[in-house]
């Protein structure tokens, strides 16, 4: 039986401001805007975004108002959980650049390695390493199978 293949997940992160949130992420993680979404008609708001660096996507939806509001898009309920290479790197990268991590570079109990962050719109954002011995060399290169 063919069940099909699951290729990546994506994270979507509901904020207030989309601009205000691109510019944050930029900032603060170097996330780099790839695609906004301008809206269906003259003068509706931009109301999503896709956000990448090396490999990782995050996308970003506007808290709107009824209508169109969804319980999933109430911005401040969102978790970014980012697994990178060098956590150290880039937990200076982020405070050289003037952001206030809501909690300094710790090891957790399991051994990771992690920060903490907050958006504008008060997301959490985890910034982690794993320990060597549990985790891939390549765990980086994404679309590679081991």
């Amino acid at each position: 039986m063919v069940e099909g293949q699951f290729c990546r997940t994506i994270t979507v992160m509901p904020v207030v401001d989309i601009a205000a949130a691109c510019a944050w992420y930029r900032e603060a993680l170097g996330l780099e805007t790839h695609y906004l979404h301008e809206g269906e008609s003259p003068g509706e708001i931009t109301n999503y975004a896709v956000l990448a660096r090396d490999g990782v996507q995050v996308h970003l939806i506007l808290d709107e108002p009824p209508p169109h509001a969804q319980a999933w898009t109430q911005a401040g309920t969102g978790y970014l959980y980012l697994r990178v290479r060098d956590v150290q790197a880039v937990y200076e990268a982020v405070v050289a650049r003037g952001m206030e991590p809501t909690r300094g570079i710790a090891t957790e109990g399991w051994g990771a390695r992690a920060f903490l962050l907050t958006d504008p719109s008060g997301n959490s954002v985890r910034v982690e390493e794993q320990p060597m011995q549990r985790s891939s060399p390549d765990e980086c290169q994404h679309g590679r199978k081991h």
